[in-house]
């Protein structure tokens, strides 16, 4: 009868311990803020966990150390020069990246295109972007927040032969989201943009303004 006892005693505790799950959220040296469900913990105990019992296979296990990602953006600006107007462009941005957690960096490549009447205007940009993550950004993490920015430089074209130099910031907060709890999801980035156009025909004009951007992202 003891016997007994004592198997269903070390039945229910082990259903109870795999029951249980932890979920790091952030880690600092040797200390780490975890989300705990299953049972209560307390301030100042020790706890052993055991190997694989609180592995949670729903959690993608990939790693998130590499980024590629697309966003078109819309920019609603106004040169600084005389009698300009109020202007749209729509962009396309193509990036790659290095991901350590709360920072994100790497090189970038922009088009655009904007077509007012029958003169259409062209440009290339390279440059770079650079992110902040709220939450480090690590497998099984569904949102992140943050501060994002990017620089670059490149040429627009005029489109009557007439070429331009470009220097462009951007700055402002994002959101990313992996509605699947994979490595594959969107991102949001609204913000301030400022633009420095020099050389060709005309004087210098600066063009600054709110810019929003959404695209999709994949890490691996």
């Amino acid at each position: 009868m003891k016997h007994w006892l004592l198997a269903l005693t070390v039945l229910t505790f082990s259903s109870a311990s795999f029951a249980q799950k932890i979920k790091v959220r952030r880690v600092k040296g040797n200390q780490a803020v975890i989300e705990f469900s299953g049972g209560s913990l307390q301030s100042g105990q020790v706890y052993e966990l055991a190997p694989d019992e609180f592995a949670d296979s729903s959690v993608s296990t990939t790693s998130r150390k590499y980024v590629i990602a697309l966003s078109a953006s819309l920019m609603n600006t106004k040169s600084d020069a005389a009698g300009a107007q109020n202007e749209t462009d729509l962009s396309l941005t193509g990036k790659f990246g290095w991901n350590f957690g709360s920072y994100e960096f790497g090189p970038l490549l922009t088009y655009a295109s904007d077509q007012v009447g029958s003169i259409t205007t062209t440009s290339y940009k390279v440059g770079g972007f650079a992110d902040y993550n709220l939450i480090s950004n690590t497998p099984g993490e569904a949102f992140l927040y943050g501060i994002g920015g990017t620089a670059s430089i490149g040429q627009i074209d005029g489109g009557s032969g007439s070429k331009r130099d470009l220097m462009d910031f951007f700055v402002g907060p994002f959101v990313k989201w992996f509605p699947t709890g994979s490595n594959v999801g969107f991102r949001l980035d609204v913000g301030y943009i400022y633009q420095k156009q020099s050389g060709g025909v005309g004087s210098e004009a600066t063009i600054s303004g709110l810019a929003s951007a959404v695209g999709i992202l994949a890490y691996f």
